[in-house]
């Protein structure tokens, strides 16, 4: 019988062209990293790859320092170099604990992947990773594209992202887990009703199967793989405009217009990000509606020091920290 989840990691590292360059692995020793780790080590006699492993223990829980010196003793036995950063709860501040640790663990993975001239880091992430995502960024009020949620391969702090068991289930993960006999850490906190992500795993979105019935997650994934296609088509179609910006920071949509509103939001969003800006919805429509009505009128849109200006369907990104 075919081993669906090794094959869908070979066919996923085949697309890559691997460049003979170290891959990073992100590795908590829990079920989705441990199963990716032991999939990239069965495929090393079809597939050369120097693998190294970067772990961070958050110090949240008193069994954390001996579980991440057992992975370390892991990696030694399998001949791997592991990187371990450890921190304590003074490194976070007592708000949004995730998404700090979230930001501890990428700086320390990017720290990594510079000092070893990593070609991507890859990530355990899974299809219900995918849905939680999904979930998430509805709620939050997200753009339609930005409801894509995770990506197989992305950029993300100058590092290039790889998530291979993005397409498959945690049920699938968890069976080849056990077929395999590999065993795996389980921590608590994932499941918790603490943590957001623990109160949407265990509450949330049972409560929404069990009220609509399964397959929430399924279709949760399948909105996102539509708003990536949707994201894609506008990035396509805005890239023209965007490489029409003077250097001045002025782009003039005279010659484009009428464009749909929902593909100006996208321009606008785009041009922003790549400044390193985000701006808010308000602004945001605040600047396509003052392209539409063509204003004659200098209109301003602020978000931190940068601002949109508009008049006569001239639009200018100013960042005005530069200016004297």
């Amino acid at each position: 019988m075919k081993d669906l989840l090794l094959e869908g990691v070979r066919k996923f590292l085949e697309s890559k062209k691997l460049s003979g360059s170290p891959l990073l692995l992100g590795y908590s020793g829990g079920p989705d990293s441990k199963a990716l780790l032991h999939l990239l080590l069965s495929l090393r006699h079809q597939t050369p790859l120097e693998l190294h492993l970067a772990h961070v223990d958050h110090g949240w829980r008193q069994e954390s320092k001996k579980e991440a010196a057992l992975l370390l003793q892991e990696a030694q036995c399998l001949g791997l170099v592991m990187h371990v950063k450890s921190l304590t709860m003074h490194d976070f501040s007592p708000s949004n604990l995730e998404e700090q640790a979230r930001w501890h663990r990428l700086a320390f993975f990017s720290k990594i992947y510079e000092e070893i001239g990593a070609q991507a880091l890859l990530l355990g992430h899974h299809a219900d990773d995918q849905a939680e995502t999904v979930l998430k960024r509805i709620f939050e009020g997200a753009s339609l594209p930005a409801l894509s949620g995770l990506s197989q391969e992305t950029r993300l702090v100058q590092m290039t992202l790889w998530r291979p068991l993005l397409p498959f289930p945690k049920t699938t993960i968890l069976e080849w887990l056990a077929k395999n006999a590999l065993p795996f850490i389980s921590d608590p906190t994932n499941e918790e009703g603490t943590f957001l992500r623990g109160k949407m795993r265990k509450q949330l979105l049972p409560f929404l199967e069990e009220s609509f019935g399964k397959g929430i997650s399924s279709n949760l994934c399948r909105l996102g793989k539509e708003a990536q296609e949707l994201k894609g088509y506008f990035e396509l179609l805005n890239q023209p405009l965007l490489e029409r910006i003077t250097e001045e920071g002025v782009l003039d949509l005279n010659p484009y217009l009428p464009l749909p509103s929902l593909q100006l939001r996208c321009l606008f969003r785009e041009w922003a990000r790549s400044r390193g800006v985000v701006f808010s919805y308000s602004a945001l429509e605040g600047v396509v509606q003052a392209v539409l009505r063509e204003n004659k009128e200098r209109k301003k849109f602020c978000s931190g020091y940068f601002t949109f200006e508009t008049k006569n369907r001239l639009v200018s990104l100013i960042n005005k920290s530069n200016k004297n």
